[in-house]
């Protein structure tokens, strides 16, 4: 688009020419759209015909402004409607245009991964054309009708001029828009094509592993053939001349097994240059509020981690089970080979069956060990079928995510097979997610909990923090010193407030793990709006509305009923930060919560409910009822930036005035202290509550007030039984949970198993009891369960 003035030429066209102009091209715009068809042909048009029809329109825009002038009245009607009626609907439509062409380009690169079938492509084809031209039609009918109205009654014309008389010329504000909306087609057409790049990239590297499972498959095979010849040989063996004949055979047979390369430097060089090529995107997968949603995804580092973690270890099965047979295969037949020259040496043909009977166990337990790998290729197989495809960003959970608190005993308790004995070389294939691969032993039940014991007492001891520590815990100290913002989510949330202020309907629901600011952000909210306004619903205490009064009990039906009732003057604004709270014996959550849903839709523009909620317990609630679709704004908590919990860290620790070292005697420079902050995280995936708990852990105040840093391990280890981790789940999801609770859902099991974990979990610190008896997960390991259960895929 030019922003330029217009030409001589440009300026002697009548406005009347410039609208009949733009119409004409709205027109053959809708027209093009019905004659598509295909997806590929319907992408390619609009990629192309929406800049022509943007062009024209800001062309046409800039020539009225140009010949209106910037503070002249209006009161030509074209140049009314260019500027004033028009801007907003073409806006609208041309977002429509946006968004059904990155649906387009999604449903292409899905299909290209075989995520999205034909049939489904097709039908997602008819539906986005059907949808564009209707809404297209309609655009051009309106802007025809309000053309006219203007023309042919002049005291509408009169009465639209006045209304906007005392208003600055809007234009430039939406050619800035319309020129945003332009570079997004052409950022959403250069990323189809780098993904598509990426798609191809992937594939090859899927084909690579599967290539090297089916090496050592296709090698398997080879020499259990091999070995099928000398038995037979042996078995056929009654005169001395056939010697010679079998001898060969198990030459033969050595030969092939020495010269077989089990782990080939030169395939593995190949598959780390693959890997290496996929590069880092901000890939559009979404709009909302008319906005581009971006996910940035590093794709090499993402692959390279999930395979190191998901693929490699059951690939190291294959090839150590195989290094082990041929190991043992080739001493056996080396011994049946002497066997055989000395009997040829001394032309005596003694009985062989102690060499049959050890080549055929030998051969037996390769064919088993070739059985029992199949285990391993299919799995292989179906996760990089399912997992392993570039347009899993479009998805709502995290691309190719592994659990942080993954590690290789881990993998070696859940997942069968021998992966205990990495190489050398195979710990360097992914040299960028580990350094080092160590060879770890499997650790008994016992010996974990004794690692967590640890772990726990060192949390124990700063549950009740010293001055420093308590810095870390209070968001509040130094008024709102430590509230360091956070810019995505307090804009999102002051925009949203904003429009309901200006009698729009809105609801908030903000979601995430434990520790990530969902209560810090609705603080923050409730900041925006009066004190008096501002009702936190928490069963037990009293509300206040407009001089009524409700004691709260555990019935939210009877409390939000009490509230649409007493407002009249007022708009309250309504927190339910401990929804979990809201149940007892008689009115469970989901009754509760549908109540909830029910008040926001009838009443959402009366009173602004903001809501803090976990993310399992959010999606648990989704697979019962529409849950999240009965809020209009949904503000994810989970991730801060780097430079937020940076800065949210050294105010804490500023405030302090401390020195800070890593070693006694040794201060740590800004430097060190931004890698430590950087590892911490890291560690803890961006979330800043985790890494402010994790920073208490890690540090140890000195006998001369000095703070000493040390690299601890921060996360809890996974000692739990599945009976524990059961318990866990349910208090974790649903705030809390009592013994009753627990005994009602596995009463044939509760006195053997789960009322001994019961204890046991409060004896070792994980559990706690509130002050009305319930059981309740400790703030200090809360977080860590929170990854260990979603880790065992016990909570979503």
């Amino acid at each position: 688009m030019n922003e330029n003035s217009p030409s001589i030429q440009e300026s002697e066209v009548t406005e009347g020419e410039l609208m009949v102009s733009v119409l004409k091209e709205f027109q053959e715009f809708n027209a093009g759209i019905a004659l598509q068809n295909s997806a590929d042909e319907l992408y390619s048009y609009l990629l192309a015909h929406s800049s022509h029809l943007l062009e024209a329109y800001c062309k046409a825009g800039d020539i009225c402004l140009a010949k209106s002038g910037k503070n002249v009245e209006v009161n030509d009607p074209d140049h009314y409607l260019f500027h004033f009626s028009y801007p907003d609907r073409f806006k609208t439509i041309i977002l429509l245009v946006r968004d059904i062409f990155l649906q387009l380009s999604i449903a292409k690169l899905r299909s290209q991964e075989n995520l999205a079938s034909a049939e489904k492509v097709s039908n997602h084809f008819e539906e986005s054309k059907s949808l564009l031209h209707t809404e297209t039609e309609k655009t051009l009918n309106y802007f025809k009708l309000e053309r006219k109205s203007l023309f042919e009654k002049p005291e509408v014309l009169k009465r639209k001029i006045e209304a906007v008389k005392h208003y600055s010329n809007p234009w430039r504000t939406y050619h800035s828009q319309f020129e945003t909306i332009l570079g997004q087609f052409k950022d959403i057409d250069l990323t189809h094509a780098k993904l598509e790049q990426s798609i191809a990239q992937f594939k090859l590297v899927s084909e690579m592993v599967l290539q090297m499972r089916t090496d050592v498959q296709r090698t398997s095979g080879l020499i259990a053939s091999k070995v099928d010849l000398c038995l037979q040989g042996l078995e056929k063996i009654s005169e001395v001349e056939q010697l010679n004949d079998t001898i060969k055979l198990f030459d033969d047979l050595i030969a092939s097994g020495i010269s077989q390369n089990i782990r080939p430097e030169t395939t593995i060089r190949d598959l780390e240059a693959a890997v290496d090529k996929l590069s880092s995107l901000s890939v559009p997968v979404g709009t909302s509020d008319g906005y581009l949603i971006l996910k940035k995804i590093d794709f090499k580092k993402s692959a390279e981690k999930w395979l190191d973690y998901e693929i490699l270890p059951y690939l190291s099965d294959l090839w150590d089970g195989q290094e082990a047979n041929f190991s043992h295969l080739l001493n056996v037949a080396s011994q049946i080979k002497t066997s055989l020259q000395v009997a040829k040496k001394t032309q005596r043909i003694n009985s062989f069956h102690g060499e049959l009977s050890s080549l055929k166990s030998i051969n037996n337990e390769q064919k088993n060990t070739i059985l029992q790998s199949e285990e391993a290729v299919t799995y292989i197989e179906k996760e990089l079928a399912q997992k392993f495809k570039v347009t899993a960003i479009y998805a709502d959970s995290e691309y190719l995510k592994v659990p942080l608190q993954t590690n290789f005993s881990l993998l070696s308790s859940n997942k069968s097979g021998n992966i205990r004995h990495f190489s050398a070389r195979l710990a360097q294939l992914f040299r960028n997610v580990g350094k080092q691969v160590k060879e770890v032993k499997e650790k008994s039940p016992h010996q974990k909990l004794e690692i967590a014991l640890e772990i726990l007492e060192t949390r124990t001891e700063k549950e009740i923090p010293d001055h420093y520590h308590s810095l870390f815990l209070n968001k509040n100290f130094i008024g709102d010193l430590f509230l360091v913002k956070r810019t995505v989510q307090e804009e999102a949330l002051e925009k949203t407030i904003t429009y309901w202020k200006k009698g729009q309907s809105r609801s908030i629901a903000v979601v995430g793990d434990p520790l990530s600011g969902k209560s810090t952000l609705l603080e923050f909210a409730t900041h925006q709006f009066k004190s008096n306004d501002v009702h936190y619903l928490v069963p037990g205490n009293e509300i206040s509305i407009e001089g009524r009064k409700l004691k709260m009990g555990r019935n939210l039906e009877e409390v939000l009923s009490f509230i649409r009732r007493s407002i009249s003057n007022s708009k309250p604004i309504l927190v339910l930060d401990d929804l979990h709270l809201w149940r007892d014996s008689d009115r469970s959550l989901l009754m509760n919560v549908t109540s909830l849903v029910d008040f926001m839709s009838l009443s959402s523009s009366k009173a602004f409910v903001i809501v803090a909620i976990t993310n399992s317990l959010r999606m648990h609630l989704d697979t019962r009822i529409p849950f999240s679709q009965g809020f209009t704004n949904i503000l994810n908590t989970n991730t801060s930036t780097s430079d937020e919990i940076y800065r949210a860290l050294m105010l804490r620790h500023g405030a302090s005035h401390r020195t800070l070292y890593e070693k006694e005697g040794k201060e740590m420079s800004e430097e060190q202290v931004r890698k430590k902050i950087g590892w911490l995280t890291k560690k803890f995936d961006y979330n800043i509550g985790a890494v402010l708990q994790a920073w208490i852990f890690c540090t140890d105040v000195q006998e001369d007030s000095s703070i000493l840093f040390s690299e601890k391990e921060t996360h809890l280890n996974d000692f739990l039984s599945n009976t524990e981790l059961l318990i866990l789940k349910n208090c974790l999801l649903f705030g809390y949970s009592s013994d009753l609770e627990i005994k009602n859902l596995f009463t044939d099991r509760y006195e053997s198993e789960y009322k001994p974990a019961i204890r046991k979990l409060l004896n070792i610190s994980i559990l706690d009891r509130d002050p009305n008896g319930y059981l309740i997960i400790r703030n200090t390991v809360r977080q860590d369960l929170y990854s260990i259960l979603k880790y065992r895929e016990l909570l979503a």
